[in-house]
Order: C-alpha cells, then sequence, then structure tokens
C-alpha cells in the first residue's frame, strides 16, 4: 500500500476513501448524504479530506456499537423524512388543483387550446374578407373608395373580436370537463385491474 504524508489534507476520490474504510462507494455516498462525510467536487469529481473523513467514520462506528439503535432510529428517521416529503409533495399537488380549478392557474395545454381558437376565429374573419369586398372593390371608383371599403371590412373584423375575451366560467367548465374523464379513466383502470 502506498505510503501518505496526512500531516496536511489530502483530498481523495470517492472510490479510494471507500477502498481505504472497507467500505463501497455507494456506503460513501450515503454517509455524505445523511450529513456524516462532507465532500467538495475538484474538475467534475467529489473529493473527501482523508484524515477528517477517517476520524469523523470512526467516532460514526464507536456511536453507533455503543447504541445500536441509532441504525434504527437514523432508519426512522428516513422514514420519517421521506413521508414528510411526500405528505409536501401531495400537499402542494393539491394545492395546483385547487388554482386550477379557482381558474387562478391554467395548464399550458388549456392556454394552448384557447388561444389556438382564437387564432382559429381571427383565420376565419381574415379569409372571409376577400368575399366580403370582391364585389365592394370591384364597383369602387377609386383607391380610396376601395380602401374605404377594406377598412370598413377590417375595422368590422377587430370590433366582432373585441368581444373575443377569456372567460374563467368556460375555463372552469373546461378542467371540470377534463377532471371527470380523467377520473372516469381512472375508475376504468381500477375496474380492468381489480378482475
Amino acid at each position: 500500500m502506498q505510503k501518505v504524508d496526512i500531516d496536511g489534507e489530502v483530498w481523495v476520490p470517492t472510490r479510494k476513501l471507500a477502498s481505504w474504510l472497507d467500505l463501497t462507494d455507494n456506503r460513501i455516498r450515503q454517509l455524505e448524504d445523511e450529513g456524516y462525510l462532507t465532500s467538495k467536487t475538484e474538475s467534475g469529481k467529489k473529493k473527501f479530506e482523508l484524515k477528517e473523513s477517517v476520524r469523523i467514520y470512526i467516532e460514526y462506528l464507536k456511536r453507533h456499537k455503543e447504541n445500536p439503535m441509532l441504525e434504527v432510529m437514523d432508519d426512522e428517521a428516513r422514514k420519517l423524512k421521506a413521508e414528510a416529503d411526500l405528505k409536501e409533495a401531495k400537499a402542494a399537488i393539491e394545492q395546483m388543483k385547487k388554482a386550477e380549478l379557482e381558474a387562478t392557474m391554467h395548464r399550458s395545454d388549456d392556454v394552448e387550446a384557447i388561444t389556438t381558437d382564437l387564432v382559429m376565429a381571427v383565420r376565419a374573419e381574415l379569409l372571409a374578407l376577400p368575399g366580403m369586398l370582391a364585389v365592394d372593390v370591384a364597383s369602387a371608383q377609386s383607391a380610396s373608395e376601395a380602401a374605404g371599403f377594406i377598412k370598413k371590412a377590417v375595422n368590422e373584423i377587430l370590433n366582432s373580436l373585441k368581444d373575443y375575451s377569456y372567460n374563467p366560467e368556460e375555463y372552469k367548465k373546461m378542467v371540470r370537463e377534463r377532471e371527470k374523464w380523467m377520473s372516469e379513466e381512472t375508475d376504468k383502470e381500477t375496474d380492468e385491474n381489480s378482475e
């Protein structure tokens, strides 16, 4: 084995520390996640200070040898944290669902559907424009008279589109229909799985 001068700081990669402590790389990462070991990143790789890591690991072993319940307590703490994280995530999801049902938050696909509806309404009005103007523009005596017909038709289109607005009630209806559809799909899957 290579001799190491440990008077100063010696930073070693995970694999080397794991080898010296007779642990796996995963166990080293787990000890770090649990807050026992600390690392720094150099050139994109995690490194641990050797002397400090060995000292901390020896203390860890002593603590757990003196009190075997610490391992059980550590496991229990991890379970409690995982449960708390899960509850927090579920609460966040429920908050988002509530905001969506109240029409204070919108899904991107719903915004896309509403925007597409508006674009299609504008498109339909613009496509109808040549048919509306053909006879009037053809009978115009001057360019300014033709421009007046066009301006009038464009203003009519804009006036009809100004009434197109966001309707929170329509959005709520869209969300409820989707939620009903989603719950029906879930019920159907549940029924199929129970058979």
